[in-house]
């Protein structure tokens, strides 16, 4: 299994756990970002502090930590 960080730009996975902590978690669910949906890096920025994903139709933009405590599975 990997995180958001290890994926590549235009790649779509299945979210498979979150790791986060409260609150961070809980803010992810409320954006979409939960167990069993799709999840597509769109880009990040150059010096990888950045992520921006789509979700669900939604695109939202994570910091690393957020990114790094999404896990994800090819699909």
């Amino acid at each position: 299994m990997k995180s958001v960080l290890d994926m590549k730009i235009s790649e779509t996975a299945r979210i498979k756990r979150i790791t986060a902590q409260e609150p961070v978690k809980g803010r992810l669910t409320a954006m979409g970002i939960a167990k069993g949906n799709l999840i597509k890096l769109l880009d990040h920025t150059l010096k990888k502090q950045t992520w921006e994903v789509e979700v669900e139709g939604t695109r939202v933009a994570l910091r690393k930590e957020e990114a790094a405590s999404i896990m994800v599975e090819e699909i």
